[in-house]
């Protein structure tokens, strides 16, 4: 992902801005139950992607967390190749937001 635009009703709803031209996923917050789970859910066309984050202490180190991702594409038969050509990207995505949130605290 590029960036994120769009943004709307109080940040839970935007457009994803990724690397593939024309594709630009409109997501929205679906779930949001702090601090144990968040749930976006987007579409793009015929797609339709979700993502589900759940957050559990990380018993080495009580200032951080671990982090469990799962994520689905659906549509045109052909979301289960879409989720799996996807899935290092996404991890890459959640790698660099949790980057910039380390970086945000400092």
């Amino acid at each position: 992902m590029r960036a994120v635009a769009d943004v709307r009703d109080d940040g839970a709803a935007w457009t994803d801005v990724t690397v593939v031209p024309g594709v630009r996923p409109r997501m929205r917050t679906t779930v949001s139950e702090r601090p144990r789970r968040w749930v976006e859910q987007g579409h793009c066309g015929p797609f339709r992607a979700r993502l589900e984050l759940t957050f559990e202490p990380d018993a080495a180190d009580p200032a951080a967390c671990r982090v469990r991702a799962e994520f689905t594409v659906r549509g045109l038969g052909l979301g289960p190749a879409i989720t799996a050509g996807s899935r290092a990207t996404v991890a890459a995505d959640l790698r660099r937001a949790a980057a910039d949130v380390v970086r945000d605290r400092r």
